[in-house]
């Protein structure tokens, strides 16, 4: 089966379905991605010069290793970095100077020499959950102003192939009086945003804000009291799905936010858009995948080697110093350089925690590699067997693994 839903610089095709699973292609701006498919959050510049890969402690090491830097010593691992994620707002985690804020965004990422191994889809989020308190960028000589003109401007001078517009993130104890009020403002840069992205090649992705369908339903029925359903259809490449955030540890209310979206998007014409979650991916991967959801993105790789964790499978971590790393077959693992680097022998702290990361995003490139292999073997069965093997005896996922075989995978029996 294969379905188009626009052509030119964005074209997004579905090659097989397993239940309400989907594997595909996006294209864009001459990027080929494999859905579904994790974005790994990257913060390209983060506060130091190009001889330092404009540093970032274990950012700047996961850059090393994207790039094939000397130091990591092993050739580019480009094929973990189909995808990346960069926010916005990650440019107000330095105290930059005016001249370096501008240097950043004087040449697009791909296009330095720098990042030439690198040649994946770049997202580029908006940063709406952090300017919704503080709408700057405050830098040691300058401030600026973020606004939704200013962000597209830094989207489009960064070089990204998917957007999304500046939006305002629903918060779990939100009233319904203030997320009536967020979408009315969201839906004030929805009218600016696709009035300054006429000319943008790439994705545009319309962010859409709920728990469950009532909450998604009525997000949309006040964006199209500012924008026309069919401006909407027009302008709009995809669906980012947002505020989940502070519910990434409640399996149910996933399950359910993402049941209802797919649902909401059929409603409203838009069931053949790619859907994007954004914030939620490590052992919510499967479940993600298996309801139909295309992307999403994180930095739990990360977060999980600064916490000292190792990474066997989505499911199964290990303190970093009790790890076997002999068991492991990743370019990581395999080089004695990186081994000796994780056993604690290096000077640099991030030098020991950045190689965990990149394993523990190698890990979960993998499990995905699998699912997508397991939903173009075409019917459930292959799909559910996954489930089995990975859910089956982990009481605190089984319920929710069950869950979802019998909703979108036809159920065990």
């Amino acid at each position: 089966m294969s379905r188009t839903i626009t052509e030119n610089t964005f074209n997004f095709e579905v090659n097989a379905t397993a239940g309400d699973a989907r594997t595909g292609t996006l294209h864009v701006n001459g990027t080929r991605l494999k859905t579904p498919n994790l974005f790994p959050v990257m913060n390209f510049y983060a506060g130091g010069t190009e001889n330092s890969v404009y540093g970032g402690g274990v950012h700047r090491t996961m850059k090393e290793f994207m790039i094939g830097a000397e130091r990591v010593s092993v050739d580019p691992l480009t094929n973990y970095f189909d995808a990346t994620m960069m926010s916005v707002s990650s440019l107000t985690d330095y105290n930059l100077t005016r001249k370096r804020f501008e240097a950043y965004l004087d040449t697009p990422i791909k296009e330095r020499e720098l990042f030439e191994p690198f040649e994946g889809t770049v997202f580029a989020d908006s940063g709406g959950f952090k300017f919704l308190n503080n709408a700057e960028i405050d830098g040691s000589d300058f401030e600026e102003d973020m606004d939704q003109r200013t962000v597209y401007q830094i989207q489009k001078q960064l070089g990204s192939d998917i957007i999304v517009n500046l939006d305002h993130p629903i918060a779990p104890d939100d009233s319904h009086q203030e997320r009536v009020k967020k979408a009315e403002r969201t839906a004030e840069n929805i009218h600016t945003f696709l009035s300054l992205t006429r000319d943008f090649d790439g994705a545009q992705y319309l962010t859409l804000h709920g728990y469950n369908y009532s909450m998604m339903n009525e997000y949309l029925d006040v964006i199209t009291d500012s924008v026309p359903q069919g401006v909407l259809h027009e302008g709009f490449d995809g669906i980012a799905l947002g505020s989940l955030v502070p519910k990434k540890d409640d399996r149910g209310a996933l399950i359910q936010a993402v049941t209802d979206c797919r649902e909401v998007m059929a409603e409203w014409g838009m069931e053949d858009w790619p859907l994007h979650v954004l914030g939620i991916s490590s052992r919510a991967i499967p479940i993600l995948a298996a309801l139909g959801a295309d992307s999403f993105d994180s930095s739990t790789h990360i977060h999980n080697a600064i916490n000292g964790k190792y990474s066997h499978s989505l499911m199964d971590h290990s303190p970093i110093k009790e790890a076997d790393f002999s068991k492991c077959d990743c370019p990581v693992c395999q080089s004695d350089h990186l081994v000796n680097w994780m056993r604690g022998n290096t000077e640099y702290k991030k030098d020991i925690l950045g190689p965990v990361a990149m394993h523990n995003l190698i890990v979960q490139k993998r499990e995905l590699a699998d699912i997508r292999n397991r939903i173009q073997q075409g019917g459930e069965d292959a799909l559910v067997d996954y489930f089995e093997e990975t859910f089956g005896r982990d009481r605190t996922m089984r319920q929710f693994a069950h869950q979802v075989v019998n909703q979108s995978l036809g159920g065990y029996f």
